[in-house]
């Protein structure tokens, strides 16, 4: 009989006034890999905390190894011996492996170290994961895939029962979250527990043995095995699903226009490094170009480029006809990854916010009221609601994002480079940036999507460049929009594009 690892019983919890989940019940049971995917973001970070760090709780139970260890009828609680694994890196930098797996861990008492000892206490973990490791580099040298697998490593050798693993897919390529599914199979046949926190269904269905299904706050569905291979009802998520299936369904029917009929915008003739070896693209009028790495390396190598002031000055490239070498032209804008909290002054107006992206193309905006006024009025008729004079930090999510879409669509660039637009959104978030992203295309202003994780980033696509490297050397492939059913069908949205082919579509 399978011992059980984790139990919330009646979980409610309370934060600031409000109940951000109410009698949330489940369990994780010893070597399994449980999935959790949320509609939305809503109390997704509240319920990791409880299980990690007891929060105090208005009412109910957690049970850890068939120990209660939080209770709403007591305060002060420990933190449980659970590893999180995020997107964001837990590991210290500025200190190597041996010292993050060993010397930092809870309980470790020696004073005087004795590395060749603790070297090889650690080689055979290393020799079990299968990855090629250095025991003395300093963790920020690290791939994003190696800094994940040493957080991994810590959590095995300190013998935590359940590690969870939470939107990794932002942050390592299609290869190596494969080679972490199968790291993570091993584990359980040895008594590890897995929580694998994903917003995209489609991961869940690759390693996962159970999944919840949250929303709000409140579980939904918990799937069993057989479920999970029949996917998701449509019925949960069925206002996004109808908006993008019939913007899908209308291109699919002969409406996509295709690159002959364009004009072409953005030449990239020659983009290189260290790992980009002449890497060259054409981005045309009011298309959405989906550029993704297969590489961690080339991906990082790309978003440096176009992040590096002056970084142009290393491509070749053409805007309209001409070579750009400037990369303050207003031609190109630039949206980073998590733009709301990277891209926006928080002790700044809306209008300051959106003006500031003005001033090169309005001089002396900020003495110009007139203009000032135009622009809140075009903001008011697309989004309808009168915002300009809050400041950011009073805005909601929602808002934060309408504010940088509007930013460039006053400053109407050719083109645009997003870099993982829908990274950490929930169903509602998603469906927003999608619907902002078809603005942007309808309103003549090309897109292109940098990405790892392909997310949503298909259901806007009218091209992929998948790129990767092979035997050290760069490979690109091309995949036009009646082939996107060629890619494969663990992407999300893949298999609405190979049920229109079944179905007798022309794509």
């Amino acid at each position: 009989m399978k011992k059980e690892v984790l139990r919330l019983q009646d979980v409610t919890y309370k934060k600031e006034n409000t109940f951000i989940f109410r009698n949330m019940t489940f369990s994780i049971m010893e070597g399994e890999i449980m999935g959790i995917t949320p509609m939305n973001s809503y109390g997704m970070d509240e319920l990791l905390d409880v299980i990690v760090n007891n929060l105090p709780l208005y009412y109910g139970y957690v049970y850890y190894q068939e120990r209660c260890v939080n209770s709403w009828k007591e305060e002060k609680h420990s933190r449980n011996r659970i590893c999180l694994i995020d997107s964001e890196t837990s590991l210290v930098n500025g200190l190597d492996v041996l010292t993050n797996v060993f010397t930092l861990r809870t309980g470790f008492g020696q004073e005087i170290l004795n590395e060749k000892m603790l070297t090889m206490q650690l080689q055979p973990f290393i020799d079990e994961l299968g990855v090629s490791i250095d025991p003395f580099m300093s963790v920020e040298k690290l791939s994003a895939y190696k800094r994940v697998m040493v957080e991994l490593l810590r959590a095995i050798v300190a013998g935590y029962h359940l590690i969870i693993i939470r939107e990794i897919s932002t942050v390592i390529s299609e290869d190596e979250l494969e080679k972490l599914f199968d790291t993570m199979r091993y584990y359980t046949g040895k008594g590890f527990t897995f929580l694998y926190v994903s917003y995209h269904f489609e991961e869940i269905q690759q390693v996962c043995t159970r999944a919840i299904l949250m929303s709000e706050g409140s579980i939904n569905l918990i799937f069993d095995k057989e479920q999970i291979k029949k996917g998701i009802s449509e019925d949960n998520y069925i206002d996004y699903y109808n908006h993008v299936s019939q913007r899908l369904l209308h291109r699919a029917r002969g409406n996509v226009p295709t690159a002959e009929s364009r004009k072409e915008v953005l030449y990239v003739r020659d983009m290189s490094g260290k790992y980009l070896d002449h890497f060259q693209f054409s981005v045309y009028k009011g298309e959405c170009l989906v550029i993704q790495s297969l590489d961690t390396r080339m991906y990082n190598e790309f978003l440096e480029i176009l992040e590096k002031e002056g970084g142009f000055k290393e491509v070749d490239m053409l805007v309209e006809g001409k070579k750009v070498s400037d990369y303050r032209t207003r031609k190109i804008a630039f949206m980073k990854e998590e733009a709301t909290q990277t891209m926006l002054f928080d002790d700044l107006t809306v209008r300051d916010n959106i003006c500031i992206g003005l001033d090169r193309k309005a001089p002396n905006i900020w003495l110009k009221k007139r203009i000032q006024k135009s622009v809140q009025e075009e903001y008011y008729r697309i989004f309808g609601e009168d915002i300009f004079d809050c400041y950011i930090n009073e805005l909601s999510d929602e808002q934060k994002t309408r504010v940088i879409y509007m930013r460039i669509l006053l400053e109407k660039p050719e083109v645009v480079f997003m870099v993982q637009p829908f990274k950490h959104a929930g169903t509602p978030h998603r469906m927003q940036v999608w619907e902002l992203q078809t603005l942007l295309l309808e309103r003549g202003i090309s897109i292109v999507i940098l990405a790892m994780n392909m997310s949503d980033s298909l259901t806007i696509a009218d091209r992929v460049i998948r790129i990767s490297r092979v035997d050290g050397k760069m490979t690109t492939k091309e995949f036009t929009y009646n082939q996107f059913s060629e890619l494969p069908m663990s992407l999300p949205w893949v298999g609405f594009f190979d049920e229109l082919k079944n179905n007798g579509e022309e794509i």
